[in-house]
């Protein structure tokens, strides 16, 4: 017999629970980048995405992120605001502009990357290797669904 409405719980809906666990993970390791940093979340992901990718365009970096051109040009201005960005025209292609982080944005990145990876492993802390590569395995696959 299918569940009725009164028996929907939003505390139980995979969606609700992920996202619960995406603030309390990230809103720790953002009160450590935004107090010794200045930086937001936005920032962060960026960085983040810059040290994995680049050297990268503003187009391929903006859908990495899953943001639009208006949002990917705040969030660039931002962070060359901050002294954290490097910009040069490709070569090949003049209207291109190629992003990547300089010294100081990737000098950033290798102090939080750290604490980040410590508070992931904390989530997993009371997990085997094996069941944590499940996990993984599962959540790629449940990415799959939710995406296609």
């Amino acid at each position: 017999m299918p569940p009725t409405v009164h028996d929907y719980s939003v505390e139980e809906w995979l969606p609700y629970r992920l996202w619960r666990l995406s603030r309390a993970a990230g809103d720790r390791l953002e009160a450590y980048y935004s107090r010794t940093f200045g930086l937001d979340g936005s920032d962060w992901r960026t960085l983040a995405i810059l040290a994995n990718y680049a050297p990268i365009s503003a187009k391929a970096l903006a859908e990495a992120l899953d943001i639009n051109q208006v949002q990917m040009t705040r969030a660039l201005t931002r962070l060359q605001g901050l002294g954290l960005l490097s910009r040069r025209t490709d070569k090949n292609d003049k209207r291109k502009v190629v992003l990547q982080l300089n010294r100081k944005g990737n000098e950033i990145y290798q102090k939080i990357a750290p604490r980040a990876q410590a508070i992931e492993d904390q989530c997993f802390s009371g997990f085997s290797a094996g069941e944590r590569s499940q996990f993984i395995a599962f959540l790629n696959r449940l990415e799959q669904q939710a995406l296609s």
